[in-house]
């Protein structure tokens, strides 16, 4: 009798533990916490439209271009799972812009390109930040593949010195190349946005699986300033910054990333990120002269897309 109950109680506790094991294979992982590093390039573009005022103008009137903006970023991300499936994760970040170029052109009616220079962008800055919390509603097999839902918030901000000028197209004749040691305009870019997606993990085998976030953004508003230097004279545009554009749009950002475990719970992981931002309604103001009406703005967005490098400890 004895025997007959050590070998039910140790059968018992076999199959019990076989149990939790499943289920522990069966479930998304608890957290995590890591490092990634982010090379990407992106570009900034906005115009406005002065021809209500001015006939003669065109509409653009003034299209501003930041291209070819290469940058290196680092960050922390982490991700946090609780009872029920609900999650929280977030990123920090920030880095450095090292190369890019700004394109200015300006029009007549009909769009008769009657300026257009070129400047180099040698240095800038970019930071970022989300936090967000959603639920995993599907968590299938044994390899813990988990497809979520969240909403959260997150801001993107960019900064750029332009130096030095050259005319490409200068149909007025007056105008005489800049030095490169001379800074000619900043542009700083904030934009802060709601974020709707789809969170996913899935296991491709033991130790190797696919992580992705699909972020909509159906609610993003913008700041840029615009710093002309060399048009700061109080009859002319004032101390800079000395335009402003402010404005609300929508976008999306999306990054996946391919992760393999490199030893116990330590993964490292190759991905691809990308990111748009665009105004759908926006004004262009003057700050140092409010009684000025506001010009409108023909178009506005900021794109960064990039490989990512990340090293993630899991538990």
């Amino acid at each position: 009798m004895v025997a007959a109950r050590t070998r039910a109680l140790l059968l018992a506790s076999l199959l019990g533990a076989t149990g939790a094991a499943a289920e522990e294979r069966a479930s998304p992982f608890r957290g995590e916490l890591g490092l990634r590093y982010w090379y990407s390039t992106g570009i900034h573009k906005h115009s406005h439209s002065a021809q209500d005022r001015f006939p003669d103008l065109g509409n653009p009137t003034s299209v501003l271009t930041y291209e070819n903006l290469d940058a290196h970023a680092a960050e922390i991300h982490g991700r946090q799972i609780f009872r029920n499936h609900w999650f929280l994760k977030g990123v920090l970040g920030a880095g450095r812009i090292i190369t890019g170029s700004f394109d200015d052109e300006d029009y007549f009616a009909g769009q008769q390109k009657f300026s257009d220079t070129t400047s180099s962008v040698p240095a800038g800055w970019l930071s970022h930040f989300a936090i967000d919390v959603g639920r995993y509603q599907w968590i299938l097999g044994e390899r813990a593949t988990a497809v979520g839902a969240f909403v959260g918030f997150g801001q993107w901000t960019e900064y750029v010195d332009a130096y030095g000028a050259t005319y490409t197209v200068d149909t007025e004749g007056d105008g005489a190349p800049i030095s490169r040691g001379v800074k000619v305009i900043s542009n700083k870019a904030i934009w802060r946005a709601l974020r709707l997606g789809v969170s996913a993990d899935i296991g491709l085998t033991a130790r190797t699986r696919i992580t992705a976030d699909l972020a909509f953004i159906p609610y993003a508003t913008v700041r840029n300033e615009d710093s002309h230097y060399l048009r700061t004279d109080i009859e002319d545009l004032g101390p800079a910054p000395n335009i402003v554009i402010t404005g609300r749009g929508r976008g999306v950002q999306l990054e996946a990333e391919l992760r393999h475990e490199i030893a116990q719970r330590v993964e490292l992981s190759l991905g691809w990120r990308y990111w748009y931002l665009k105004a759908l309604e926006a004004e262009r103001t003057l700050p140092n002269f409010p009684a000025f009406d506001s010009l409108p703005v023909v178009e506005l967005y900021s794109k960064r897309f990039g490989a990512t490098v990340t090293l993630t400890r899991r538990w």
